[in-house]
């Protein structure tokens, strides 16, 4: 039992990838073009949310087309350091297999270089991995394939990564998809599980396949039958899913105390409830005067959360779920039908996207901080925006920045506004370095000697420590 059971069934071909045909008949397409020596796009992102099969699919085309594999994944760095040394150092040379045979891509012998994780680079360890990604799908004369779970957030900060790739969606494994998996890995194991236990997993798996096959293999342990009782202990897997179910006990159901029962069984902060019951709310009460008590229970339970703030007295958290699910719950006058489409709250969704750039915006916020004697939070106030004006519009200040703050491309390119990859932020950086080399010539380095050896004057103040 001690083997991991998504290791041991991990699909050994394209063929076994299941869930998303369009999304291997792309990449089995790509990999075709690779093989005659004409690809289009030279790299790949395979795009979705976890446990929907994009590393394995990654895995199953390099064992079809025999192919070696480089791989990146989240517990490597992925600076430019890191992925220039790795990454694209095996992107640019041959390599050889491993029984020793030198691998030739002349006569059709390629690697699969694989980033995991790709949209997750962000803080000081990961920096300048993005300028190096770019410059890997420019000049690579190896697949590459980048797997993603947020491709919006790692696009809108390259142009090259956006227009030089293939996009490939995986999409989420359906229900009965990965019911058909769990009961064959079941058999496979000689493990009795009834119908309906094998329908919950599936449901609560959220379409991650991934994460199904580890709760069957956690309900496994010790066991040779389950049936739907020993699934009680599985939840959902992820937040969304959760309240999305509690979300039509508060909306669409009739019963407050349920709704209120329900809401306190979901293992996420106050915060988060109330932005997804404030976003979701005009889009299930269409009746005005519903959506009138209905935001007054959201306003009251706001009221509550910031009293929480002031004060420290987390007991007002339980007023606020009371507000959020039993009041909401109450403010309509019947019971609504139809299919509502929730939607996940845009503000978590703008903070996640903006990671990267807050962090940036902290770090050149700390330098600039440390040049004029200030808290990061009062440079962040009072001089970032004065000194992005001048970043942008005064050349010989923007370069004389860029040097003695020591700035990096990527901090370059938030402060002018560009992609990390435009030509505004490499020309900027290359006329940095120019003016270095030129400061740092051995012309500029001379000593006049005649000079040096005449005495200098006494000087017109005392210095501080003469006294």
């Amino acid at each position: 039992m001690s083997e991991d059971w998504t290791e041991a069934y991990r699909p050994k071909g394209l063929d076994e990838v299941l869930g998303n045909p369009k999304a291997v008949r792309d990449l089995k397409g790509w990999a075709e073009d690779w093989e005659k020596g004409n690809p289009s796009k030279k790299a790949a992102v395979l795009i979705g949310t976890p446990g929907t099969g994009k590393t394995s699919a990654a895995l199953a085309l390099a064992a079809d087309y025999n192919w070696d594999v480089v791989e990146m994944n989240a517990s490597d760095q992925r600076n430019a350091d890191a992925i220039r040394s790795i990454a694209l150092r095996g992107a640019l040379g041959e390599t050889f297999s491993n029984t020793g045979e030198y691998l030739s891509s002349k006569d059709g012998k390629l690697k699969l270089i694989v980033l995991d994780e790709a949209d997750n680079i962000s803080g000081r360890e990961d920096r300048g991995g993005v300028p190096a990604m770019a410059e890997l799908v420019r000049s690579t004369k190896q697949p590459v394939i980048l797997i993603v779970n947020d491709w919006y957030a790692l696009s809108r900060r390259s142009s090259a990564l956006k227009n030089g790739t293939l996009q490939v969606k995986f999409a989420r494994i359906k229900a009965p998809t990965v019911r058909n998996v769990l009961g064959n890995i079941a058999r496979d194991r000689g493990i009795k599980i009834s119908d309906n236990a094998l329908e919950i997993l599936a449901e609560n798996s959220n379409g991650d396949l991934r994460s199904a096959i580890r709760d069957l293999q956690a309900l496994a342990a010790g066991r040779t039958e389950i049936n739907e009782k020993d699934t009680i202990s599985m939840g959902f897997r992820e937040v969304e899913q959760t309240m999305y179910s509690v979300m039509d006990d508060i909306f669409k159901r009739m019963d407050p105390a349920e709704a209120r029962f329900r809401l306190r069984d979901v293992d996420e902060s106050p915060d988060h409830k109330l932005l997804w019951i404030e976003e979701n709310l005009p889009h299930a009460y269409r009746d005005h005067m519903d959506l009138y008590r209905g935001m007054k229970a959201i306003s009251r339970a706001d009221d509550f959360l910031s009293r929480v703030r002031r004060r420290q007295y987390y007991r007002f958290w339980a007023y606020t779920s009371d507000h959020l699910s039993f009041s909401v719950c109450a403010a309509k006058q019947k019971e609504i039908r139809g299919y509502i489409r929730y939607q996940f709250p845009m503000y978590l969704m703008k903070m996640s996207r903006s990671k990267a750039s807050r962090a940036l915006k902290n770090e050149i916020s700390a330098k600039l901080g440390d040049m004029a004697h200030m808290s990061i939070k009062s440079a962040k106030q009072d001089l970032l925006p004065s000194f992005m004006l001048l970043f942008q519009r005064q050349e010989e200040f923007r370069l004389n920045m860029i040097i003695d703050m020591e700035l990096e491309q990527e901090e370059i390119a938030f402060l002018l506004g560009a992609k990390v990859d435009s030509a505004k932020v490499k020309r900027a950086v290359a006329d940095a370095k120019k003016l270095v080399n030129e400061h740092s010539s051995p012309k500029n380095n001379k000593i006049d000697v005649e000079k040096k050896a005449e005495p200098k004057s006494a000087p017109n103040q005392a210095r501080l420590f003469s006294f």
